[in-house]
């Protein structure tokens, strides 16, 4: 299997070009592309409506899709998934989430562009559990609708936009509970009913390892129960409290749990690392042996869930 990084906690203290020739030294094959950190808004200026300074601005795009290609083409390093800037939803915000329908279809392009076939977009809901937490109801009306406006551009540019299992929060007490797509028969029923209406596959789901160790959620049933709706992967760890975005074996997750489930099922897609918080934790002159590091953990889960497959 391919084995992948995020791009943040990379691109921000080494730029495009040395970004991808340290990931490729440390020996990814791919990088998760995160355009989630290019939207030049605050929380506040993205609920109020105000326009990306990025994503409004075709010659923005155009310069960093060149950028990214040709870093690509001299690394061989190619980009094996695009992440989507997130949250695309403010409740009664209308101007607000026109311009996050309109981001998402431009990532849909972009993801085209950079020769990638997979687009993560956050499920739409409110995670601030005390102020206001989204009903069931209300989060499937709001997505089914948002991710059906997508459809055409997906068809056009043969994407496929992956969902994500997603956690809510106290902010105040910063309790975690359960959100959307953290249910595996909840997260089959969005994915089998968006690929419906498509009339097509345009659906897959990208599982959060990390996000199920926060939640108590075993990663093999997790596994086992999205089958091949799985496309995607985003691989890190914590210690069951934060949201920690650090390698595996550095937290609680149960690991050979993780890489029985992918060989029973016959997974093969990317194993792709979302481990920025690793990254950011070391001086930037440490980043490549962090990567190195990291890159060494993916060699060695494929290399076990290959051997798991070989014992069924």
């Amino acid at each position: 299997m391919k084995i992948g990084i995020q791009t943040n906690g990379v691109f921000e203290p080494l730029g495009i070009e040395k970004g991808f020739e340290t990931i490729a030294e440390a020996g990814f094959d791919c990088v998760d592309l995160n355009l989630d950190a290019l939207i030049g808004l605050s929380w506040e200026e993205a609920r109020e409506g105000k326009p990306s300074p990025f994503f409004f601005d075709k010659d923005k795009v155009e310069a960093f899709v060149r950028q990214i290609r040709e870093a690509s083409r001299k690394t061989g390093v190619i980009v094996g998934q695009v992440h989507a800037p997130f949250p695309l939803h403010f409740r009664g915000c209308e101007k607000a989430n026109e311009n996050s329908l309109e981001y998402a279809k431009i990532c849909i392009r972009i993801c085209h562009e950079c020769g990638c076939g997979k687009l993560i977009i956050h499920p739409l809901f409110e995670g601030s559990m005390r102020l206001t937490p989204s009903t069931a109801q209300e989060e499937w009306k709001d997505n089914i609708a948002f991710y059906s406006e997508l459809i055409p551009e997906l068809k056009k540019y043969g994407v496929i936009c992956c969902l994500e299992n997603m956690w809510g929060q106290d902010w105040r007490t910063k309790k975690i509970y359960v959100g959307i797509c953290s249910d595996m028969a909840e997260t089959n029923r969005y994915i089998d009913t968006l690929n419906k209406i498509a009339g097509e596959t345009c659906f897959g789901f990208c599982l959060d390892i990390g996000h199920l160790t926060l939640l108590g959620i075993d990663c093999y049933e997790a596994i086992q129960a999205l089958g091949s709706r799985l496309v995607a992967l985003h691989i890190h760890d914590n210690g069951g409290i934060t949201d920690d975005h650090v390698i595996p074996y550095t937290g609680v997750t149960i690991w050979n749990r993780f890489l029985r489930g992918l060989a029973e099922t016959g997974y093969t897609g990317t194993l792709s690392f979302e481990t920025a918080e690793s990254q950011r934790k070391v001086p930037s002159e440490l980043i490549p042996a962090m990567l190195a590091y990291t890159a060494k953990i993916g060699k060695y889960f494929d290399s076990e869930i290959t051997k798991l497959k070989n014992e069924t």
